[in-house]
């Protein structure tokens, strides 16, 4: 019996949730993936931008996959604006000569459009060489502006601060307006790894928040530190990361 891949091609935004009217300041939305209710891939997303998403996974029974945005302003929350199965069905009926299917969600002015298609493993022709094998490092993260905001005089503003890879905890402490934290994390890196910075005010009733994420990719290896600046409802922190690749003969 042959077996097949599910493929998210790409993501259009037409229109974002978010219409707070500020001139000057983008209106973003928090976009995320979601395959059989996990988190593939996630981003800020603004009008007319086209996100090339290239995922594929193995599809041994039908997927699953919902759209999720959340406006990247404070108090907003996740919205799920639709959701499309991949099957076998899929394959041979999408758009001709490309067999991909183009499906629009539209819902409360968030008007987005997912390209997928569905192919049987036994059509695909030999992969090209796998990358090379890498490790994901966090440098340091440094917090130029912390979202605490007390004005309590001779008590320092903090916020805590917790790095998450693929959703686990790898890294948490407080920080302050100034700090630099050195973070040294280093892992194996097989495929691509999204990290997300989590910040929550050190003060009675505040949550936490995911004020942005970065994905990790093997194609970045050998390209030195890279630089990824999130600036959310007065939470300003860098990231700095890099891809290392691994040395022939290495593990």
């Amino acid at each position: 019996m042959p077996s097949h891949e599910g493929i998210l091609s790409s993501i259009l935004c037409q229109s974002p949730r978010s219409n707070h009217n500020i001139p000057g300041v983008p209106e973003l939305d928090v976009v995320t993936l979601r395959w059989n209710g996990q988190a593939v891939a996630q981003r800020e997303m603004e009008t007319g931008q086209t996100w090339s998403l290239d995922i594929t996974r193995p599809l041994p029974a039908p997927a699953t996959v919902e759209v999720v945005i959340r406006p990247n302003e404070e108090g907003s929350v996740e919205d799920v604006i639709g959701s499309v199965q991949l099957s076998a069905a899929d394959v041979g009926t999408g758009i001709s000569a490309t067999d991909l299917h183009e499906v629009r969600f539209d819902e409360a002015g968030a008007q987005y459009e997912l390209t997928y298609k569905v192919r049987q493993i036994d059509d695909v022709p030999d992969p090209a060489p796998a990358p090379a094998p890498a490790d994901g490092v966090l440098g340091w993260i440094f917090c130029e502006s912390p979202r605490s905001n007390h004005n309590i005089p001779g008590v320092p503003e903090l916020d805590v601060v917790t790095l998450r890879w693929n959703g686990e905890q790898v890294a948490r402490r407080e920080m302050e307006q100034g700090e630099t934290w050195s973070l040294d994390v280093t892992r194996p890196l097989p495929g691509p790894a999204t990290i997300e910075v989590v910040v929550r005010a050190n003060e009675d009733g505040s949550v936490e928040d995911v004020i942005g994420s970065v994905q990790l990719v093997t194609s970045l290896a050998g390209a030195g530190f890279q630089v990824a600046r999130f600036d959310d409802a007065g939470a300003r922190y860098e990231l700095t990361y890099r891809v290392n690749p691994h040395a022939p003969g290495d593990g």
